[in-house]
This record gives structure tokens, sequence and C-alpha cells, in this order.
């Protein structure tokens, strides 16, 4: 049986603002100081077999008074299909806190429903790396005590370092999309890079499929010439912007544009660029990812100022960084999680499909591109005069 020893005593300073009223008092900033003497998240011994989970508790000592114990109740936003039952059931299990959740439809109505008066309601909110780079430097989400989450140690890179909260300050990354390439069935290709995509495109002129997107495709590019994929230096674009040109007349853009050599053809395509997330809707070829790497769009947890439970979210925090519920997420969702440990725990279909564990050699050469104003300008001016 699963200890029930997750409930903790908190220190909690009564001199801090709480709730809607905090709102008034000034600025949206964080001001909650959790006590370094405060009971600790500890992780106790889990097997790898998968007979048993391995099981977060709360220690049993605390520091202050007897009832600042964690909170009864935690209350999560999320998008529709983004939570996994399995992760609420385990944390309920563990700590007694009753979960909920809400649907803001998009990361944009969340920052809406809070800036309307949402502060002082939301514990926890799983957004995208936009949403958090804004709520993070406009002082609107609390910084995370990292002695209540000690299994973030266990992150590792391409996760630990995201260009929206350096240092993962402010939040703890849930899952994440990433660019590949989709082949057809008996379509292979001379090596599995981007260099070796773009050279199919050349081979078969009109058979192969890249999105409508100067962020994919440029970066793509990129790193097939040997550059970052999020390089903003002008020689690396100009380099990315002529092996474009010579490309453009043997690809399709989709939506877009329509080489003659296919409208003469009629042939379908061989291999496209696309998303994990966008491949998982139709499932037609093999998806896979480049050894070279690519690009990681993460979705991250973090916890707006003036949470009413933010012991409970630190908990949860905790909980989802366990490798037996990430790989319930994994199962459950169809989508990838940071903890590599937690493919130890996963069934072999779940294992070998590349949307949902990329090889780890791809994975540690891919990155969270963090693109400037002027490298973003240069990739949309190139996009726009390759596409007009």
């Amino acid at each position: 049986m699963v200890p029930s020893r997750f409930r903790a005593s908190f220190a909690w300073s009564p001199e801090q603002p709480t709730g809607r009223d905090a709102c008034d008092n000034g600025p949206v900033i964080s001001r909650r100081t959790f006590l370094v003497s405060a009971s600790l998240l500890v992780a106790g011994a889990g097997c790898r077999n998968g007979s048993s989970t391995s099981v977060e508790t709360f220690s049993s000592g605390y520091l202050g008074s007897p009832d600042q114990t964690m909170e009864d109740h935690l209350l999560v936003s999320a998008r529709g299909g983004e939570l996994p039952a399995a992760a609420v059931s385990t944390f309920q299990s563990r700590s007694h806190v009753t979960v909920t959740s809400q649907d803001p439809g998009t990361d944009g109505s969340l920052l809406l429903r809070l800036a309307a008066g949402g502060y002082g309601e939301v514990d926890i909110a799983l957004v995208g790396s936009e949403a958090l780079s804004y709520l993070v430097t406009s002082n609107q989400v609390e910084p995370i005590d990292k002695k209540l989450v000690p299994a973030m140690a266990r992150l590792q890179p391409p996760f630990t370092d995201p260009a929206a909260d350096p240092g993962l300050d402010h939040s703890v990354p849930a899952t994440y999309d990433i660019v590949g390439i989709v082949l057809q069935d008996g379509v292979v290709l001379e090596a599995l890079t981007w260099a070796g995509f773009f050279r199919l495109a050349e081979r078969r002129p009109g058979r192969v499929v890249v999105p409508d997107s100067a962020d994919d495709v440029i970066g793509a590019v990129l790193v097939s010439l040997g550059h970052a994929w999020d390089s903003d230096s002008s020689g690396d674009l100009d380099d990315a912007s002529a092996r474009l040109e010579e490309l453009f007349p043997s690809l399709r853009v989709l939506g877009r544009r329509v080489p003659s050599q296919v409208l003469a053809s009629q042939h379908s395509p061989l291999a496209s660029l696309r998303r994990a997330r966008e491949f998982r809707r139709v499932r037609r070829g093999r998806f896979l990812v480049p050894r070279d790497g690519s690009a990681l769009e993460v979705r991250s947890y973090c916890i707006p100022v003036y949470a009413p439970h933010p012991v409970a979210a630190h908990g949860w925090l905790q909980n989802w960084l366990d490798p037996v519920v990430e790989a319930g997420a994994m199962t459950q969702l169809r989508t990838p999680v940071p903890l590599e440990q937690a493919r130890a725990y996963v069934q072999p279909d779940v294992l070998a499909d590349q949307t949902i564990c990329p090889p780890t050699v791809a994975l540690d050469a891919s990155i969270q591109p963090d693109i400037s104003a002027d490298g973003q300008a240069r990739r949309d001016q190139i996009w726009q005069e390759l596409t007009a």
C-alpha cells in the first residue's frame, strides 16, 4: 500500500498576502517565502521491474504550527486531453489532496483569465514556452522552492535550461513535441539526417513535402549545413537562404505551392517534414527523428502567483517527476515526456514509437530553440521571398 505520509507540515509567514486581496496591494509579483527548514520531499526506493512503483513522500517531521499542513485541494489548469488520469489518481492516493481541473482552451485564454481575476484560484498551470516566457518575465509565476522538488535533479538536457525559464527557476517541463521526418513505406534515406532528407528532395523532385513554416524548414536546413537550429548568425542564415534557393524548385510546400513536377506526375509524396503531434493524427508512414537533432516545443507546469495551495502545488511537481507517473502519461496520452528514466516502465510498442520516445542520440542533439527578434525577422524575410 502506498504510504499516506505525503502530508507535511509547512511553516507559512502570516504577513504574506494571499488570494485575490493580495492582488490589490501592488504589482503582481512573487512574494511567498518558503522556509529552508520546511519538510522536504524525498524519493522512496522503487523497483524497476514494473511490479512496483517508486514512492514520493513528504517527510513526517515539520517545523512550525501543527495546523499548517499540506492543503487538501489542488486546481490544475490544463487543456483538454493534457492531464493524465493516472497522474491525478497517483497524486491523490499519495497525498490525500483532491485534484480538480479546468480547461482554459488555449494558453491565451488562460492568460486572459488570470488577468481578469484568476490569480488566487489556479494552483498549477500547464503552458507552452511563449506563455511561460511571458509569465516569468512579468513576474506572474512563483519561484519554485527546489528543496521541495528534489526530483528536478532527474531532468537532463535539453530540458534543464530553457530560454523561457532559464535554470528552471519557475517551471517543470511536462511534455513536448518534436520535429521529425515521415517516410512512406519502402522509402530509405541515404542517411537519417536532415541533409539526407533534403538530398531525397533533390533526387525525387516534387515528392518531398515541407510545412508552410519558416522556423521549422529553415531550422532543419541550418542543421543540414552544420549550423544550430536557432542560429542568429547572419552568415549562417545567408547559407540557409542560398541552400533553400537550390532546394525550392524540388520542394512541395504544404498548402501553398505545388511544383510543376507534381502537377505533371500526380505522384504521392515520399517523405515530409512533420511535427510528431501532427503525425499522430494520421499515422501514415514512419516517423523518424534525424540523429543530428531537432527542435522541441515543451509544455511546462508552473505555479501562478497567489496560488491558494502552494504546498500541494509543489507536491504535484514532485509527483510528476516520478518516472512511473511519467510513464503512465506516455502510455495514456501517447506523447513524449522529459524523464528518460520513464522509458523503463513502458511497453515495447511505446518504446519503439519515435513520436513518443525519440532515440536518445537524436534527443541529446536537439534543442528548445531560442530565436532572437532579429533572427526571426530574417527567417520571415527569407521565407516570404521564397514563397511569394
